[in-house]
């Protein structure tokens, strides 16, 4: 059992808590080796809970892998939380501040209709946050449950303010302010314009002030993660969520002389990625606060898969002798990494009968040359039945010195691969993928931005909508940019969407998503058919190689047949630029699309309108 460490701290006067993180219940849940390896974990954190009989359990967001989870996994979390923090041992912790204001409900476990005897309370993180109509996320159907007390909700994201949660145990008194996860971009952008306030108490030296957030802290560029400099110095802890690889170091801090503060990292409870982080030993903590003391002992967590990561680089290592094919050779060393990794995984075996069975074992490997590469699939089948991931244990990307070389050819191809193991998520990914293409094969109309955002949305969300919307409020402010202009020529026409996608580049974050919603929820703009309602309007066009043709459009209001000759203008008056740019926009623009494109695969050089 975990000791106090000092006789002058009662149990009357010490708030106990469970620290943990990134739970991320329902990853791989489909998958028969992996998918109980989350709930398992989960089950572990809260019987540790009720071993160290806390006050409270403690969670720094993503309790779920899924912002819209399954019902067998919103079954499965609900089934775990009863047993394990339903019960009829009082609570001591005493709630002082606003509970509508804290959790937009009674805490549960001054709920009479409830028997909570350990209370969990949890921020959101980017993979359960508010989602769809309503902004709804899957911690606030366990809190209207009573299951969870879900705080730091943001409904204003262009000034954000947190009130703490004021607890108090005898004379320890703490003010927990709860920062839900916010694009790192937007919450750093706050941060510098002095827009994120966090409401300070009073008699505030009275009081232990910790703050949970769940955002990036390693540095991951300008903007793409926050700095421990900008956040409050009157703060004494930092649990920091959304970091994976977990870093819980036993400390202990009695009668504070600086103003810096301490940063509890649990990791998360499951690896949800064949990274070296995730291969660190899996913690939660127990935090004992005393007054203005505290401290930390990590738990670690025995429930978990082993995992062993290693890195191969070819060069370094003596193969031998030679064969027929040297990607045999390197195959048969490969095997022999790992075998070598799957006994270094038994080792670290708990003992824990939950414990499952087959370990994780990822070996990332850098060759020097294609002669050295194989199929990794058909590899990984040699330990089907011996390793939980048999089709993912080789990652293989050529060595640094050789990828350096193969960026200064002009017909290079994006190497992907090496992009892959060095991305933190799939945004990441693809934001290094498109910069990575020669500027030839770069978007020209979409932008970059928008196109990770709706990935994530998609793959996180589960948002089925979010690809058309993006590229119908695309195509529509592309449109209205083309109305607005005077553009006559194909040349004209690229320039202007040239200016239309730098603009859309330049603009801030969620004016960007707010601009592209609204263009995608407006009237499609198409040319008043008033004007062309005594018959069909016939496009010209030249086509480069193809000689001077004709393309008829579709008839308008009901008109039948085909008109052989040009459709007779409704009034004998010129048509301006602008109504001649709409026409020659919205031709342009359909020629585009993916439909017309499947009809006609011509690469138009210029597009005239006959009167």
């Amino acid at each position: 059992m975990v000791q106090n460490e000092s006789e002058s701290w009662t149990s009357d006067d010490t708030i106990r808590i469970l620290i943990a993180s990134d739970i991320h219940l329902g990853y791989l849940e489909n998958d028969a080796e992996r998918g109980e390896d989350s709930f398992i974990a989960f089950e572990e954190v809260l019987s540790l809970a009720v071993q160290y009989d806390v006050d409270l359990v403690l969670l720094g967001g993503d309790l779920f892998d899924q912002a819209k989870p399954s019902p067998s996994c919103m079954f499965k979390c609900t089934q775990i939380i009863r047993k394990y923090c339903f019960g009829d041992k009082p609570v001591s912790v005493e709630l002082l501040s606003d509970q509508l204001q804290n959790f937009s409900r009674v805490v549960n476990y001054e709920d009479p209709n409830l028997n909570i005897s350990y209370p969990i309370l949890s921020i959101h993180g980017n993979h359960d946050d508010p989602v769809g109509q309503g902004s709804i996320s899957s911690l606030d159907i366990l809190s209207m449950t009573g299951l969870v007390n879900y705080f730091g909700k943001w409904s204003d994201y262009t000034h954000v303010r947190v009130s703490p949660v004021l607890l108090q145990k005898g004379e320890t008194k703490l003010s927990l302010y709860g920062l839900s996860h916010l694009k790192d971009q937007r919450l750093s952008r706050l941060f510098g314009e002095k827009k994120v306030e966090m409401d300070l108490l009073e008699d505030n030296n009275d009081w232990f002030n910790i703050l949970v957030l769940h955002q990036n802290r390693a540095d991951r560029g300008h903007g793409n993660y926050i700095p421990e400099n900008v956040l409050p110095k009157f703060l004494d802890l930092v649990i920091w969520g959304h970091e994976h690889d977990s870093q819980v170091f036993a400390m202990k801090d009695i009668k504070r002389e600086n103003e810096g503060f301490c940063v509890i990292q649990p990791g998360s409870t499951v690896a949800t990625s064949l990274a070296a982080g995730e291969a660190l030993p899996k913690h939660c903590a127990l935090l004992q606060l005393h007054k203005n003391d505290f401290i930390v002992t990590p738990l670690p967590l025995k429930t978990v898969r082993p995992f062993i990561f290693k890195t191969i680089v070819l060069s370094e290592e003596n193969l031998g002798g030679k064969t027929v094919k040297e990607s045999e050779r390197v195959q048969e060393f490969l095997k022999e990494k790992v075998e070598a990794a799957i006994e270094e995984a038994n080792k670290l075996r708990s003992g824990n009968p939950k414990q499952p069975r087959l370990p994780l074992v990822r070996l990332s490997v850098f060759y020097e040359h294609d002669s050295q590469d194989f199929n990794r699939i058909r590899f990984g089948q040699n330990f089907n039945g011996i390793v939980a991931n048999p089709n993912d244990i080789l990652i293989m990307k050529r060595e640094k010195k050789i990828r350096e070389r193969k960026e200064n050819e002009k017909c290079e191809e994006v190497d992907m691969r090496g992009a892959a193991v060095e991305a933190t998520d799939v945004e990441t990914l693809l934001r290094a993928y498109y910069s990575a293409l020669p500027a030839e094969r770069r978007l020209a109309v979409l932008s970059v931005r928008s196109i990770t955002e709706a990935v994530r949305d998609y793959t996180l969300k589960r948002d089925d909508g979010v690809f058309r919307r993006v590229l119908e409020g695309h195509r529509r402010h592309c449109v209205e940019s083309l109305l607005d202009s005077t553009a006559e020529t194909v040349e004209e026409v690229h320039e202007r969407l040239r200016i239309c996608k730098e603009v859309l580049d330049a603009t801030e974050e969620a004016q960007l998503k707010g601009l592209i919603e609204q263009a995608a929820t407006k009237r499609a703009v198409t040319v008043d058919e008033s004007e062309e309602s005594e018959g069909e309007v016939v496009v010209e066009r030249v086509s480069e190689g193809r000689g001077r043709g004709r393309a008829r459009g579709r008839s308008p209001r009901g008109a039948r047949g085909r008109a052989r000759g040009r459709a007779r203008a409704p009034s004998p008056e010129r048509r301006t630029p602008r109504r001649q740019a709409a026409v020659k926009s919205n031709e342009w623009l359909q020629k585009l699309s993916a439909e017309r494109v499947s009809r006609r695969r011509h690469d138009s050089s210029e597009i005239e309108l006959s009167d």
